[in-house]
């Protein structure tokens, strides 16, 4: 028998993160392509040791020391993927490294990494395009001489038709929602809070207090947006700058741009009613399960000391 494929750090990590945001262990091996048994195991494994950790393998005993192994991996860095010393590189395979593609995370300076931990320790719009919602890319089988056929590109559009919304979620489900047709500034802010946060509030909350988080846009922090939140008693909450990773509703927005995907819009009208569509599929638990992620969130920060986390 051939010997199985080991998954991927990456995927392992994926699993883990549609667990925690509340979705079925079915819906999760059909996303990444594996069985519901390897979901189930990764899901153990994470609650047993509060991480994704690697299987310990027998195998020839080191011949580096840590401090070595680090010389190594700075070697590498300095001098590249075209590094011609395969010492070097076939010790830092052994060491489990990867060549791989860089993640994509917000840039974060020293001031950004102190703001979010010391936030982390205390403790809004988007824009939808025709087309978006597969940034996992498009897999295909084909031979060598076949991955310019029709049957195997996937087709983009230079200049898509998009829309921009704006929605508001809690732990009791998802708020009112709207399609901004304008450029948002303070008063078309106002307005749509006004329009669409203060029903949602009094729908979820009555007369209760609530806390409302946005993030730090201009038009968000403008003085006419402070003072409107003011006279009608909502205390907003401080916001450290350039994190989504510690936003629950960015995961809204992926799940919402993956639903809108599936319903495959033509054209803006069928954009529209598609993104009211799924608004409105999006069920409270799964809304619940992000809120009730924001200690792993914050945790992640911590310790990463302030820097940027898997989320």
């Amino acid at each position: 028998m051939a010997p199985t494929r080991e998954m991927s750090l990456e995927t392992k990590e994926r699993i883990v993160k549609l667990l925690e945001e509340g979705n079925s262990s079915r819906m999760v091996a059909k996303d990444v392509g594996c069985s519901q048994s390897a979901v189930s195991k990764i899901w153990t494994k994470y609650k047993q040791h509060g991480m994704v950790v690697k299987a310990k393998r027998t195998g020839r005993p080191r011949k580096t020391s840590k401090r070595q192994d680090k010389q190594l991996k700075h070697k590498w860095e300095e001098a590249g993927a075209n590094v011609c010393d395969r010492t070097v590189r076939n010790r830092l395979k052994e060491m489990g490294f990867q060549y791989r593609k860089a993640k994509r995370k917000p840039s974060l300076t020293p001031k950004h990494k102190r703001t979010r931990l010391q936030w982390a320790k205390e403790s809004d719009e988007s824009r939808i395009c025709i087309g978006q919602g597969d940034d996992a890319g498009t897999f295909v089988w084909c031979r060598s001489s076949e991955i310019y056929e029709e049957a195997c590109l996937k087709k983009t559009t230079k200049f898509p038709q998009s829309l921009m919304i704006w929605g508001c979620m809690s732990g009791k489900g998802t708020g009112e929602m709207t399609v901004v047709n304008s450029s948002i500034n303070a008063q078309v802010y106002i307005d749509i809070l006004d329009s669409f946060l203060i029903p949602s509030i009094e729908q979820m909350f009555g007369d209760n207090e609530i806390i409302f988080q946005d993030d730090n846009a201009s038009c968000h922090r403008a003085k006419t947006v402070k003072a409107f939140l003011g006279e009608r008693h909502i205390q907003s909450m401080s916001w450290p700058a350039n994190s989504p990773d510690l936003n629950p509703i960015e995961n809204l927005w992926w799940k919402l741009k993956k639903m809108v995907h599936k319903k495959a819009p033509t054209c803006k009208a069928d954009l529209a009613t598609a993104i009211k569509e799924s608004w409105h599929q999006i069920d409270a638990e799964y809304c619940l399960s992000l809120i009730k992620s924001m200690p792993q969130r914050l945790k992640a920060v911590i310790q990463a000391k302030g820097g940027a986390t898997k989320y």
